[in-house]
């Protein structure tokens, strides 16, 4: 299982290195082009949209296994260790649950495109399909929300000392 875990997080970070690393260069060909033959690719602004739309929701799930997002730690750095045990998991549970509905309208909104038909004005790609990283990422991000929500809930029963950014 830890294998299939660590694999399934290379794959992630490639996935969202290799879509900004594509990204940027096509950006660099579009802006070469433009400036030196006056053409651009009709596709390309709306492809751009939808890549940012990919990459920003999977690198937010990446942040969230990283703990690089933001928040606010004053409560958390001057409260006992178990209060801010019981603190952080209020928060990861909120944050999950906030990304549970994050699902449930990302999947509603996708089927009220799928059931319009519309298409994308430039790509003529169906609409549904640039939106469907929201909901599948943002069930990732809930999915390690809720991880680490029980990780400080254990070690809110086990008594364990809380990892305190400032030194006491």
């Amino acid at each position: 299982m830890e294998n299939l875990i660590k694999t399934l997080n290379k794959v992630e970070e490639g996935l969202v290195g290799m879509s900004l690393l594509g990204l940027a260069i096509l950006t660099f060909i579009e802006t070469g082009l433009r400036y030196t033959v006056s053409y651009t690719f009709a596709w390309f602004g709306e492809f751009a949209n939808y890549m940012m739309i990919f990459c920003t929701y999977l690198g937010a799930a990446i942040g969230v296994k990283y703990g690089t997002h933001f928040s606010m730690e004053a409560l958390t750095e001057y409260a006992p260790d178990r209060v801010s045990h019981l603190l952080k998991v209020f928060a990861y549970m909120m944050s999950g649950i906030l990304c549970i509905l994050f699902v449930y309208y990302g999947i509603v909104h996708i089927l009220k495109l799928q059931s319009f038909g519309v298409k994308s004005s430039a790509m003529q790609l169906p609409m549904f399909i640039p939106y469907i990283p929201i909901p599948l990422f943002s069930i990732m991000m809930a999915f390690r929300f809720f991880v680490l929500s029980h990780k400080h809930f254990m070690s809110f029963l086990k008594r364990e000392p809380f990892g305190r950014v400032r030194k006491k």
